[in-house]
This record gives C-alpha cells, sequence and structure tokens, in this order.
C-alpha cells in the first residue's frame, strides 16, 4: 500500500471532515440527475432560466466544488506536507457552505419566493473566504514548492475571483446596478469558475496523481509551466475586458491565449499516460482518459465560439454545459473517486490492521465491473441527451437524461460499498 502513502499519510486532516464533503457531493450529483429526468421538458432553450440556473448550481456548487473542497482538504497538506491550518474551520465550512448552496439552489428554482438572493449569496461568500483562509494558510508553511501548489494558488485567487462576482450577479438580481449586461457579466463569471477556479485545480492535482496512478517518471514538466502562465494570462485578460460593452478583438486574442494554455496542459498529460510503467488502465483512469479526451472537445468548441453566434444554434448552450460538467468534469471526477476514495477509507480503517489480520484490497472494495457499466451509461447518457437537445426532441431527451441518472446511482452504490468495506 506504498501508493495510499501519497494520498494519505501523517498529515492528514480527520477522515470524518474529507468524507462529509464528498458524502455532500455524491447526493448533490444524484439529487441534480434525479431532477433533470423529473424536469426534462424545462432543460430547453435559453440558459438564463430560474430551473436551469438552480439545476447548474447544484451540479457546480453542490457536486464539483464540494468535492473539490474535500479533495484540497485531503491533498494539499499531503501533497505540499504541512498539516491543516484549522480542521475545526473546516467543519463549520462545511454546514455554512452547504446551507448557501441550498438556499441559492431553492432561490433559482423559486425564482418569485420572499427569500433575497444577497442571503444564499453572503453567506456562499463567507463559506468560500473560510475555505481560502484555511488553504491558504496552510500553504504559508511549505517548505518545498512544486508546480501543483502553484496551480492551487492560482486556483484559490480565482475561487475568490468568482465568489466576488457570483456576490455581485446575486446583488444585481436584486436591484441591477451593474452597467454592462448581464448575461455578460454571468459569461464572465462561468469562465472564471469553470476555467479558473475548476480548471486550475483539476490541473494542478492532475500533475500528482495521474503520474502517481500510472506510475509514470522520466518527463520534464515543461509544457505545465508553460500552460499555467498562459492561461492565467488569458483569464486575467479576460477577467479585464469583459467588464466594458465592446470586447471586439481582445477578446479573441485573450480567448486563445487560453485556448493554448489548456492544450499545452493536454500535451502534458498525454506525455505523462506516454511514460506510463503501468500500461493497463483501470476503471478510475479510463474514466480520467475519457475525460481528457473530453476536455479537448469542450476547449475546441469554446474556441469555436469567438468566431460565431453559437446561441443563434438551438440548445447548443445547453449542449456545451452537458459536456462540460458531466463530459469532463463529471467523468474526472468520478474517476479520480475511485482511486482515491477507496485509499482513504482503507488506509483509516486497514492501515494499522496490515500483518495483524486479513485486510481487503482495494480491488476488492467496489465492484469495478458494474463502475465499467457506469462508465457506458455516462458517456452514452451524455451523446444522447447533447443529441436529443440539439435535434429538439424531448424523448430523447429524457433517454439520455436517465442513463445519467442511472449512472449516478451505479456510482452511488460503489460508493456506499467502498465507505461500509
Amino acid at each position: 500500500m506504498i501508493q495510499s502513502e501519497q494520498v494519505a499519510g501523517i498529515y492528514s486532516p480527520p477522515f470524518k471532515i474529507v468524507s462529509k464533503y464528498f458524502i455532500g457531493s455524491i447526493i448533490s450529483f444524484v439529487v441534480f440527475n434525479l431532477l433533470l429526468v423529473l424536469n426534462y421538458n424545462s432543460i430547453n432553450g435559453h440558459h438564463f432560466q430560474p430551473k436551469i440556473l438552480s439545476l447548474n448550481h447544484i451540479a457546480t456548487l453542490g457536486f464539483v466544488t464540494m468535492v473539490i473542497f474535500g479533495a484540497m482538504f485531503q491533498l494539499v497538506p499531503v501533497v505540499m506536507e504541512v498539516k491543516l491550518f484549522s480542521p475545526l474551520l473546516a467543519e463549520i465550512q462545511f454546514w455554512i457552505y452547504t446551507s448557501g448552496v441550498v438556499l441559492l439552489v431553492y432561490k433559482f428554482w423559486y425564482f418569485d419566493s420572499f427569500i433575497s438572493f444577497l442571503l444564499p449569496g453572503l453567506i456562499l461568500s463567507l463559506a468560500i473566504l473560510l475555505f481560502s483562509i484555511n488553504i491558504i494558510f496552510s500553504m504559508i508553511k511549505v517548505k518545498v514548492w512544486n508546480i501543483t501548489g502553484s496551480y492551487l494558488i492560482a486556483a484559490i485567487f480565482w475561487l475568490l475571483i468568482t465568489a466576488l462576482a457570483g456576490y455581485l450577479l446575486t446583488k444585481n438580481l436584486d436591484k441591477p446596478f451593474i452597467k454592462i449586461n448581464h448575461l455578460q457579466y454571468l459569461n464572465l463569471h462561468a469562465i472564471t469558475a469553470f476555467v479558473g477556479w475548476v480548471g486550475m485545480v483539476i490541473m494542478g492535482v492532475s500533475f500528482k496523481l495521474i503520474p502517481m496512478f500510472t506510475l509514470s517518471h522520466g518527463y520534464k514538466m515543461t509544457f505545465a509551466k508553460i500552460s499555467l502562465l498562459i492561461t492565467n494570462a488569458g483569464l486575467l485578460g479576460i477577467n479585464w475586458i469583459m467588464h466594458y460593452s465592446d470586447t471586439g478583438f481582445y477578446n479573441l486574442v485573450f480567448g486563445t491565449l487560453i485556448f493554448i494554455g489548456v492544450i499545452l496542459y493536454l500535451i502534458q498529460i498525454f506525455i505523462i499516460f506516454k511514460k506510463r510503467i503501468r500500461k493497463k488502465l483501470d476503471i478510475g483512469l479510463k474514466f480520467s482518459a475519457f475525460a481528457f479526451i473530453i476536455f479537448g472537445i469542450v476547449s475546441t468548441l469554446n474556441f469555436s465560439f469567438l468566431f460565431f453566434d453559437y446561441e443563434s444554434i438551438v440548445n447548443l448552450t445547453l449542449v456545451y454545459g452537458i459536456i462540460v460538467i458531466y463530459g469532463f468534469f463529471g467523468t474526472l471526477i468520478l474517476g479520480q473517486m475511485y482511486k482515491i476514495v477507496p485509499f482513504l477509507v482503507w488506509y483509516h480503517k486497514y492501515s494499522s490492521k496490515v500483518g495483524i489480520e486479513i485486510v481487503p484490497m482495494l480491488k476488492d472494495m467496489f465492484n469495478e465491473k458494474l463502475a465499467e457499466y457506469q462508465l457506458y451509461l455516462l458517456l452514452g447518457g451524455i451523446v444522447i441527451s447533447s443529441s436529443g437537445l440539439l435535434i429538439n426532441k424531448g424523448i430523447v431527451v429524457l433517454i439520455g437524461f436517465i442513463l445519467l441518472l442511472t449512472n449516478s446511482i451505479i456510482f452511488t452504490i460503489n460508493m456506499i460499498k467502498i465507505f461500509r468495506s
């Protein structure tokens, strides 16, 4: 179990804190999929609609960001070899953040309810501030810096910018004050969240986890370093120009920088996979490999948006959202959870019993065959639901969403099996 020492060890925070975030993310994932099935007729048209905004925030705040919080509380101390600044703060943040997500999702769903948008905006901003303080004060104590740490610091910066933009958007919904178009500011919020916050975390952490799980050695990190600089330069530029009504040529320049940065990142990941000693990919790495391929597709599609009116194509923005949330974020998160969660559960339950009694193997802690079927359901659900949206056929969309719901249920069953091992 040497590998488990690299995701869990003497610097690990209490597992009960990390597991809360993982369980919260899993619950959000199932709820998100269930609501998609029950409200498939509402997933149509422009993306700026109450129910679509509500569902989007269940996915991005409840599923994606929740699991990232848990993963960072676990991995930052272990990877950077420092103690978490305050496990108690992480515990308090969980309940504040969860209440903020529930309130925001409720407010979007029941748009005309008496609750002010400002309330969940303030609660979520507080939770994100607590998280940032916890991670920053932990990383201040780092003695040996690496590329992962640089990406994570950038991620924290963009998280704070995302939170600020989100807070201003919620305030603007209560009482309009933003001078530029609300939808333009919403797009800025989304780009900063997806590329700056989630993207930087995924990029940075993958440079540590993928080599560890594939046993890759003997490669340089040149592309990773250049990608960090170029992508963040593009993000800074986008955050500057999109505060003005006429972005024009500069939008193309900074959008191209982000695209180049992503391509360089994918090249680095390809090099890491090519240098792997462990040639056969287990189910967790199969999920991850598909996620990186889809990331390339998503990035190319996003780059193409700079050259044509994408909103003129029926439901294209909704299809883009499905591909991003399920195809890249979802597929990568599910794959890495199949790698990380068994390690953590095994480490905390059985590491002290090795040599004393029989302990389970990691591969026995969940049903890998079932996970394989889950991958097919996930990919099939993405293709079918996206196709249904593009041809505007509700029944096709429903079939795709049912496949995605089934995928989430199988994933949950496997995660319960792991936690109960």
